[in-house]
């Protein structure tokens, strides 16, 4: 039987982050049937605001497609930091992410948000797990959203590789917007994100988790590629899927190139030679 546990405000990250550091997850190869959630929460205004701007999002009376992972994320980190988790929760890679948009969600609505975590399976580089997550207002699903987690352990090379779609509709696509992401953009999502990882904070505290400087977060990434998109997107009905190539590391300089097709975009975020990918994006509708 699920386990259902309630809050009443959303769990301290920064917290849970410092207690994770002790923690390493164990063997087992079941997850824990616990769910969280949390019901009619009522969103701060300046604090959507606050992220919109950041992220390169208008700032409209309705929330950037990305917002709700925002509200559903103390919670995954719930899930994840549990003594029964078998995963550790430092040093786990946001590998991918999809998200539904069923339709819009104005600022001033309560949310009611839960969180779960299925299908942990094997990685040809250790194991990974799904932390699902649903958004609904007065009772309607009005968001979903997986993000894809892997912790690097035994490796399992047999095991088939998730792919993104491939990019050869971008052959002919060279140009596209182009951001300098300074040293301290981790810093400023985390201001705004609540996700204050270390790896994405300075160099200092991300060499000891195995990075040589910052990382910049996967979801600013996700978040600037869908606000450049924005205007040639659905406000409602948009299916996204981002597939995390490899880490931006701080500062850097990306590009964002970018195909149209009828009901589909792909885009690929890549550093400004070309020849590493950092983020894959296809959106349909």
């Amino acid at each position: 039987m699920t386990k259902e546990i309630t809050l009443d405000g959303a769990p301290d990250l920064r917290r849970i982050y410092a207690t994770a550091a002790l923690r390493r997850g164990n063997a087992s190869d079941t997850l824990p049937d616990v769910r969280y959630s949390r019901a009619g929460i009522r969103l701060e205004v300046d604090d959507v605001v606050a992220y919109a701007r950041v992220c390169r999002f208008p700032v409209t009376g309705t929330l950037p497609p990305t917002y709700p992972h925002l509200v559903a994320f103390p919670l995954q980190m719930s899930v994840m930091s549990g003594d029964r988790f078998p995963l550790p929760l430092l040093g786990a890679v946001h590998v991918e992410n999809r998200i539904e948009v069923l339709r819009p969600v104005d600022v001033d609505e309560p949310l009611d948000v839960s969180v779960w975590a299925q299908d942990l399976r094997p990685h040809r580089r250790g194991r990974q797990v799904d932390l699902v997550s649903e958004v609904g207002v007065r009772g309607e699903v009005v968001w979903r959203g997986v993000s894809t987690y892997l912790s690097r352990g035994a490796e399992h090379p047999d095991v088939e590789a998730v792919e993104p779609p491939s990019t050869e509709a971008l052959t002919g696509v060279s140009g596209g917007p182009v951001w300098r992401l300074g040293e301290g953009t981790g810093r400023s999502y985390a201001s705004v994100s609540g996700d204050w990882n270390p790896i994405h904070l300075h160099a200092l505290t991300a060499r000891p988790l195995g990075f040589p400087t910052a990382i910049a977060h996967g979801m600013y990434s996700y978040a600037r590629v869908l606000a450049s998109l924005g205007p040639r997107l659905p406000a409602a009905g948009l299916s996204s899927r981002v597939w995390f190539r490899k880490p931006v590391r701080l500062p850097s300089t990306v590009r964002l190139r970018t195909a149209f097709e009828p009901s589909r975009s792909l885009s690929v975020l890549e550093n400004v030679k070309g020849d590493i990918e950092h983020a894959v994006v296809e959106n349909t509708w």
